[in-house]
């Protein structure tokens, strides 16, 4: 006798200040590699993984919202029926990382609470960092989310991220 997966299908909505590397970690997670050019969102992008809990089977959608300000209007749209939000933040320029509670404000006025995970990406510049990971971690501690340290470039963290707002919604 074989044993039924449950099944489920995710939407995920991932944001915060465009240049954060929103883009460029869901490229790494989807697809495996890293774009070294910059190419803006435009409104939306989507991307689909699946990911496999024995038990259960996750189709994640992934939506890539873009972060720049004359795009607010349009973005509320796109937050609707999402059962996560991953909030991300550039670890090299602070003030996206204090944007972070009016990305918050703008996505659960639509989602209401739902799993949160917080992501301060691009720690492979380390000179250059602006944001600690205690200060960090604090913050989403707080808050109840899930934090994680990437680089989208170099493939840090990108999986247990995304698997974590994955198992994060399915219990």
């Amino acid at each position: 006798m074989s044993v039924q997966q449950r099944q489920y299908v995710l939407k995920v909505c991932v944001v915060g200040d465009g240049a954060v590397g929103k883009t460029s970690l869901i490229i790494r997670y989807t697809e495996g590699h890293f774009r070294e050019s910059y190419i803006m969102t435009v409104g939306t992008s989507f991307a689909v993984k699946e990911l496999d809990f024995g038990d259960t089977l996750v189709r994640l959608q992934l939506w890539d919202l873009a972060g720049q300000p004359h795009f607010s209007s349009v973005r509320p749209v796109f937050y609707r029926g999402a059962a996560g939000i991953i909030l991300v933040f550039d670890s090299s320029r602070r003030q996206t990382f204090d944007n972070i509670p009016q990305w918050y404000t703008e996505v659960s006025q639509v989602t209401g609470v739902v799993p949160t995970v917080l992501i301060a990406n691009k720690v492979d510049l380390v000179d250059q960092r602006q944001t600690s990971t205690e200060e960090s971690m604090e913050y989403a501690k707080q808050l109840g989310w899930g934090y994680f340290e990437t680089s989208a470039k170099e493939g840090q963290g990108v999986t247990e991220a995304f698997r974590q707002i994955a198992w994060s919604c399915i219990n």
